[in-house]
């Protein structure tokens, strides 16, 4: 078999899952709801190229914009993160009360102040997650990027009571999410070098997996 009737096969599939979901769905197939079917189908290819023209429309569709930025991040590549956070930009921009762009937007944030070890990129990634907390409260996983942010930043932006008060917010709505938060902030600051820190996330971990109903 050829690559391009290997391709060509894996198109005719990713069109059928898409036309597949609109018709279950009851909803007239669009470009941008065939996209978001592809995205979550895994097929992150075919759904960039429809998402593409849609994001570079006059008055785009934030849902292209995110989705976009999803499949630009899954596809990987050197400037996958920075393409990312323009969209998201806009994204956010166009639709400031939408926590699941605030959060994925500040997640890119966050990887690009990793990754620069950039001041500005770290305090936006955190003023989005803190807004997309705000706007759901129970989006434990805007609540864990602030965990992390806290437990991760240098004075003056690390904290370590704020990166507590995460992981106890977390476990409280899910104790099975709490137990895996405080344990990642225990190997966090175990690498911190911040021992007793560490080992209270540790006992906090250990005492509500045995607490907590299985």
């Amino acid at each position: 078999m050829t690559l391009a009737s290997e391709g060509a096969r894996r198109w005719s599939r990713a069109l059928a899952c898409a036309s597949a979901v609109a018709l279950y769905s009851g909803a007239r197939a669009t470009p941008l709801s065939d996209a978001e079917a592809l995205y979550k189908a895994g097929h992150l290819t075919e759904a960039r190229a429809l998402l593409e023209p849609l994001a570079r429309a006059d008055n785009p569709d934030p849902a292209a914009l995110y989705y976009l930025a999803m499949a630009l991040q899954d596809i990987g590549g050197p400037k996958s993160l920075d393409q990312a956070h323009d969209l998201l930009v806009k994204a956010t921009a166009l639709a400031p009360a939408s926590e699941v762009y605030l959060a994925e937007f500040g997640g890119v944030c966050l990887l690009l102040a990793d990754r620069d070890s950039s001041f500005t990129m770290a305090l936006a990634g955190r003023n989005a997650m803190v807004k997309a907390v705000g706007l759901d409260p129970a989006d434990l996983d805007a609540r864990e990027g602030l965990m992390e942010y806290y437990a991760k930043a240098p004075w003056p932006l690390g904290d370590a009571d704020k990166a507590f008060e995460q992981a106890s917010e977390i476990a409280r709505r899910n104790p099975a999410n709490g137990v895996a938060a405080y344990r990642k902030i225990a190997g966090i600051f175990q690498r911190a070098g911040q021992a007793a820190r560490a080992e209270f996330a540790r006992t906090a971990a250990q005492n509500l997996a045995r607490t907590s109903p299985r």
